[in-house]
């Protein structure tokens, strides 16, 4: 039975929509990136660069299925000016990002070599509006010698990957690391902050201080329910709807997001450090209850039964009368246990990791300078309780490899 989902985007004419239920608006955007601190994230984010280490088995498959597309489509006389386009979205500064294209470029080429010259490529590095544009482009053109020996151009698209991003039937490959996790927080009533998601199964905010992340064991299961059916699933169903629409025929999608479960979201007894920190905060008198109440992170650590429950919803999203989410198989999706650490700065480097990720979304509930570095201090004294930094933290992350069927 097909669901009707409403759709509405600022691109005029090209979401249509459908009669019904759901209403995403995809206008100006925080989500993602600007909730975290860029500057401070980029420097610490390889310390979870297990993310990419262990899901390479998987980019080695895309890779070989697109080598296989390029000399089915005649890529054997590569043509001037046509190039393939490659797609990575959520490049942060754009480190982590080419050190793993150039594992893919140099694993294409490879399973290109009975072609006489490889496939021109071209690859757009995507990020979200609220973050430095320039230091993304600094990084890639201080790599200008790789381009150049692999003969590929690039560019750079600052835009939330909640909104249409390709022209339709246009990419080859499109990968996303670490950033799908993040909720699109345009999906808010006109004039409400990030806070108001507290009230999602809870609408007079009788837990709202037992939780930050909604994925703590705290957070009132009616309430991970509600986020999960009207939030998550739906969220991410709509981000594979519009990439559907944009992919070619036959191409794929590598998406690897944080998932649950995460100690930097709970500990053992159910509490997450962040929760914990503002609690002790609160106990001292240095912290007013109502920034905690107010507090909210909005990312949600999904299952691969998530994943799988948002690939059939994307079957309902209508684009120009098509509904695109429904040419998409799933060819992989897993689990895969991590750890995140930093062999060179111990815990100072996991903590700048963790308070990088969520400090804007503190801010968002408006501390005081004062009341902020007390979380910080609480939370980093919380670190050295609870975690070794020899054996590092413990993550999960999800990744799932989806295909658009051949016409």
């Amino acid at each position: 039975m097909m669901i009707s989902v409403r759709l509405t985007v600022r691109r005029t004419g090209l979401l249509r929509t459908a009669a019904n239920h759901i209403l995403l608006r995809t206008t100006t955007s925080t989500s993602g990136s600007s909730t975290m601190e860029i500057d401070s994230y980029a420097m610490f984010s390889r310390n979870q660069y297990d993310a990419h280490r262990l899901t390479r088995d998987m980019l080695e498959g895309s890779m070989e299925r697109l080598a296989s597309r390029c000399k089915l489509e005649g890529d054997e006389e590569p043509k001037q000016n046509q190039r393939r386009l490659l797609a990575d979205l959520g490049s942060a500064d754009g480190s982590s990002s080419l050190a793993t294209l150039d594992f893919a470029v140099h694993y294409l080429q490879k399973n290109c070599d009975t072609i006489d010259g490889y496939p021109l490529l071209n690859i757009i590095f995507e990020e979200h509006p609220a973050s430095d544009e320039n230091k993304l482009k600094s990084t890639l053109e201080s790599n200008k010698e790789w381009f150049e020996r692999n003969d590929i151009t690039w560019d750079v698209l600052m835009k939330s990957f909640y909104e249409p991003l390709f022209d339709r039937d246009s990419v080859d490959f499109l990968m996303s690391y670490i950033c799908l996790h993040w909720l699109d927080t345009t999906d808010l009533p006109e004039g409400e902050s990030i806070s108001h998601w507290k009230t999602l199964g809870d609408e007079n905010r009788t837990e709202a201080c037992d939780w930050v992340h909604i994925n703590e064991a705290t957070a009132p299961l009616r309430v991970q329910e509600a986020w999960r059916s009207k939030l998550a699933i739906t969220h991410l169903a709509k981000f594979l709807a519009l990439r559907a629409r944009e992919l070619k025929p036959g191409a794929e999608m590598l998406l690897v997001m944080v998932g649950h479960p995460h100690e930097f979201v709970t500990l053992k007894d159910g509490t997450g450090p962040l929760t914990r920190a503002m609690k002790r905060c609160i106990g001292k008198g240095k912290l007013r209850s109502e920034i905690l109440d107010k507090t909210v992170v909005p990312y949600f650590l999904r299952t691969v039964d998530d994943v799988r429950a948002a690939v059939i919803v994307a079957e309902t999203f209508e684009i120009d009368d098509e509904t695109p989410g429904a040419k998409l198989e799933l060819i992989d999706c897993r689990s895969i246990a991590a750890v995140t650490k930093d062999d060179d700065n111990g815990m100072d480097g996991i903590f700048d990791l963790f308070w990088s990720i969520h400090v804007h979304c503190i801010q968002a509930a408006s501390p005081t300078e004062v009341e902020l570095e007390s979380i910080k201090a609480e939370s980093r004294q919380i670190f050295d309780e609870v975690y070794d930094s020899n054996e590092g933290v413990p993550s999960t992350f999800v990744a799932c490899t989806l295909r658009r069927r051949q016409e």
